[in-house]
């Protein structure tokens, strides 16, 4: 715990990252190399970029207003080989430094060259003369592969020969001009060399390596097992030696592996299109994949050229390039869908209409795997270091439920008191294994009398436990917790250090005394989760609201005194959310019982209804729709976004699991009602506003406009 920082797993900024308009010159489509997985698929000798190709590319662009409001440009030069052309890059670069200067562009000094070469030809006189000119504002990779043998295998000579032998000789040089960063390209026959090789490059003084696989059809069978083993041997190689802290690899990344966000389902993976590349020719694409070159199937996608300019009904196109337009379903609701990454161009080859609204999934297996090699390699960063992973919330859950007699940590009240049938390890090791292949995130839920399952030997996942307090006092603590308390046994509290967070659970006929017992836990807590159980239609909606207002005076009290937010779910909550993030059961959250079961939620196990599968034949759920929101009418109409909106209820009382009693919604509301005026009085503009509703019940909605 003596250091909470990681850079394995940080993204590197990217200089005029957001900000720079890319132009890209392919100056060359010759190569000195052959490399087997390259993309450029149509290497041709003596088709070589023109100086005054160049310049008009580089007047065409400078006339234009739209591209100059960006507030930086990059000059990318790409070949082929560039660097096989390092003159012709020193006379462009000139060239765009007298006309910016002339035409007083801001770009005249917000500027970067940024050159990717494969390093065989670093050492040349005309590159030596290229990188002392632009000292400063030029930055040049190299691309080593790792090892010799694994780079020897895919970037060869055109004669067969490997080529690590002569670009390593360049590369103490190259380190002693930049900062060394390199990109590193796993395909089939190299996966089984990925541990060594960036181990390899870092040894060598490369820090930061940004790898990844290959986006094309070359997947054999059990290339992913492969893949995920060794990713997670490099992740106990990283954790055993201290390195999580000291270098960069691109493969593990702390945001990846949730699903889309609607926000980010307007985004897309790469700037094709508010790039620009330009071909020897004079021909300008929305990025260099578009180009014929490295194209199989399809014609170049050309979106313009220097001597008639830009055709922008073609650019309109890019403009709409967005994820919730180039994924089909499959894609877009796949749980794990963030940071799984394409190319624009080879998609738009790929596709059988030649369109740019199409994603490949070659690589679907690789990123899952990947994923569950993030996860692992998280957990054990988190058990072993303290330190925990930032940018990821799970988005779906597991419930384990270990025994019969287990504490809730929702608003159902397990009353199972005759019923004692244990979970058996070898199902939660099933559960486990279960819930990594799925993407779920396993969360154990403990009863008061718990035994043989309370150590915490499971570190290679990330596992919530939910743990009755009086456990916690037993002396069986976790690396990640939450304690649950119940209204008679609130005292036990006085025992315990202040916490993140407690769960508290109080029957709706204690609920006169809701505020005394959230003072008290206000003091050992930052946030409390208030749970009201064994609620029905006798709830008293007049008290509760007069408890609330209790709890909400308190909160403000604790602000004005200390400065600190403490947090009430079911008065805070609405502040920071946007969206409904109610009862995920049978859509964001199942539950594993004691018998090796899946049910919808752990009221429906206790209650003795259906099962919805099993680990071997998995989940399906009749009507799987009705249990997602947007399905829910009420919930539709109504922007109690806090409320808890419990399905088993729904069921029981409705007859439906996506229609609230009621009393459900009453209280919802009433909740959301009060926290707009919590918020009014904070005044914080950390937190959204919130505003109050004079309808209480959302049915009232129907009832007046239909």
């Amino acid at each position: 715990m003596e250091n909470k920082r990681y850079s394995v797993g940080k993204m590197m900024e990217e200089w005029g990252a957001g900000k720079a308009q890319t132009l890209t010159f392919v100056v060359t489509n010759d190569c000195n190399l052959r490399c087997k997985y390259c993309y450029v698929t149509h290497k041709e000798k003596g088709k070589i970029m023109s100086l005054q190709t160049a310049k008009k590319f580089i007047d065409l662009v400078l006339m234009d207003e739209e591209r100059r409001k960006c507030e930086a440009v990059i000059l990318d030069f790409i070949g082929g080989e560039p660097l096989l052309e390092a003159q012709l890059i020193e006379q462009i670069c000139d060239y765009f430094k007298i006309r910016t200067y002339e035409l007083k562009c801001s770009w005249y000094w917000n500027y970067r060259i940024n050159i990717t070469t494969n390093g065989v030809n670093y050492n040349d006189n005309a590159v030596q003369r290229l990188i002392k000119k632009n000292s400063g504002k030029i930055y040049i990779g190299i691309t080593l592969d790792g090892t010799q043998r694994k780079h020897d295998l895919q970037r060869v000579f055109p004669d067969g020969s490997g080529s690590y032998s002569i670009i390593e000789k360049n590369i103490s040089l190259w380190m002693k001009q930049f900062e060394a960063s390199t990109k590193v390209t796993f395909a089939s026959e190299d996966l089984k060399y990925l541990k060594e090789s960036i181990i390899h490059l870092w040894n060598m003084g490369i820090k930061n390596v940004s790898a990844n696989v290959v986006y094309e059809n070359v997947w054999k069978e059990d290339d992913d097992i492969i893949f995920e083993k060794q990713l997670k041997n490099l992740a106990e190689y990283i954790i055993e030696n201290d390195l999580y802290n000291k270098y960069y690899c691109s493969l593990f990344l702390d945001y990846i592996g949730m699903p889309y966000t609607d926000e980010e389902k307007n985004n897309t993976s790469c700037g094709a299109g508010k790039m620009l590349s330009v071909s020897p020719e004079g021909n300008i694409y929305p990025c260099m994949r578009f180009y014929d070159y490295s194209l199989n199937k399809k014609r170049g996608y050309v979106i313009g050229n220097v001597e008639e300019g830009i055709d922008y009904e073609k650019v309109r196109v890019f403009q709409l390039a967005m994820y919730k337009y180039q994924c089909d379903d499959e894609c877009l609701n796949c749980p794990v869908a963030k940071g799984c990454e394409f190319c624009q161009g080879f998609s738009y080859d790929e596709s059988e209409s030649g369109t740019n609204f199409f994603k490949t999934k070659y690589i679907c297996k690789m990123h899952k795997a990947r994923v569950r090699a993030n996860n692992y390699y998280f957990a054990e960063l988190f058990h072993k270091k303290g330190i925990r992973r930032e940018n990821f919330i799970w988005k779906k859950d597991l419930l384990f439920l270990l025994n019969d007699k287990y504490e809730s940590g929702c608003s159902y009240y397990n009353n199972q008191s005759k019923k004692n049938k244990v979970m058996e390890k070898e199902t939660i090791l099933e559960g486990l294994k279960y819930a990594e292949k799925n993407f779920l995130h396993p969360i154990f839920i403990h009863g008061k009398e718990d035994t043989g399952y309370l150590l915490d030997d499971y570190e290679e996942i990330e596992i919530m436990h939910l743990i009755p307090i009086e456990l916690y006092l037993k002396g069986y603590h976790f690396w990640e917790y939450q304690i649950i308390v119940e209204f008679k046994n609130i005292k036990l509290c006085e025992k315990i250090t202040e916490q993140d967070s407690i769960i508290f659970n109080i029957s709706e006929k204690n609920i006169n005394e809701l505020f005394l017992c959230v003072e008290y836990l206000l003091k050992k807590s930052k946030r409390i989760n208030v749970n009201i159980q064994n609620m029905s239609k006798e709830f008293d909606i007049q008290i509760y609201e007069k408890e609330l207002k209790k709890c909400a005076e308190k909160i403000i009290e604790i602000y004005q005194i200390t400065g600190v937010l403490k947090e009430i779910n079911i008065l805070t909550d609405v502040m920071f959310i946007n969206n409904h993030e109610s009862c995920g059961a049978g859509d964001k959250q199942y539950t594993l019982a004691p018998n090796g079961k899946l049910y919808i939620c752990p009221a429906f196990y206790s209650e003795g209804l259906k099962s919805c599968g099993n680990m071997k034949e998995g989940i399906h759920i009749r009507d799987e729709r009705l249990y997602k929101e947007q399905y829910m009418p009420l919930c539709n109409k109504c922007k109690a976004y806090q409320c808890e909106n419990c399905k088993y209820i729904n069921k029981i009382y409705t007859n439906e699991i996506n229609v609230s009693p009621s009393f459900q919604c009453k209280k919802a509301n009433i909740e959301k009602n009060i926290a707009a005026l919590l918020r009014q009085a904070l005044n914080l503009e950390k937190i959204q506003n919130v505003k109050t509703n004079s309808i209480v019940d959302p049915i009232e909605y129907y009832k007046k406009n239909y």
